[in-house]
């Protein structure tokens, strides 16, 4: 992986992620424009340089956290590709490489002129070819994610889906503000997603969970 190559695959991230990415300079480093000004600068091999007293806000301080991500995350599945074995099946345009394949599963990868394009596919039968492909353009995180599901590496009911999420961040809301249920169908959905936090759970730590729930009651 050359420093030009590595340079290109972040800046499509960065720009993603509404940073400006500027000219390399002479020392080799890549400038990150942010708010209109130089926020820090990435070396070749995804460190992230800055000067403290320019991130001073809490904003500053969340786009710095995104370079950081961004630089970490296109240095690891550039290294993986490159050191990938090419995907072989049947009608499958050549390119794409074997990110991690388990239980039928497969997550592959390929650069195209936009930036890296990954996938999850499932083997066929005879494992000669793979159907039922999700693409993620870029989205190196939601593909892995989305992977570790459709192999069965995590279980599906471990896992909250941005409804479920929704919900809960309503449910606790109310609760800090006294309130209960704002309905019927909140307070369903309330219940199915403490069914479903209750099985993930061991018996001795939702004794716990209960016993601290009813010390704070009586101390409201």
């Amino acid at each position: 992986m050359t420093k030009e190559a590595y340079f290109e695959k972040l800046s499509y991230a960065l720009r993603r992620r509404e940073l400006l990415p500027r000219p390399v300079e002479e020392d080799g480093l890549l400038p990150v424009e942010w708010n209109g000004c130089i926020l820090c600068r990435v070396t070749e091999r995804g460190a992230v340089r800055y000067d403290p007293t320019w991130v001073d806000t809490d904003k500053a301080k969340a786009a710095l956290a995104q370079v950081r991500e961004a630089a970490g995350t296109v240095l690891e599945y550039m290294t993986l590709l490159e050191a990938a074995p090419p995907l072989k099946a049947e009608g499958l345009a050549d390119g794409y490489r074997v990110l991690a394949e388990f239980n039928g599963t497969v997550l592959a990868g390929t650069e195209t002129l936009l930036g890296a394009q990954f996938v999850t596919w499932a083997r066929d039968y005879d494992r000669r070819g793979v159907n039922n492909g999700h693409y993620y353009m870029e989205d190196y995180q939601g593909a892995k994610e989305d992977f570790a599901l459709r192999s069965g590496l995590v279980a599906r009911e471990r896992v909250f889906d941005r409804e479920q999420l929704e919900e809960l961040l309503q449910a606790v809301q109310g609760f800090l503000r006294g309130e209960g249920p704002a309905s019927y169908q909140q307070e369903y959905q309330c219940r199915r997603l403490l069914e479903q936090i209750n099985e993930q759970l061991p018996a001795t730590e939702q004794n716990q969970i209960q016993r601290e729930g009813h010390h704070l009651e009586q101390s409201m």
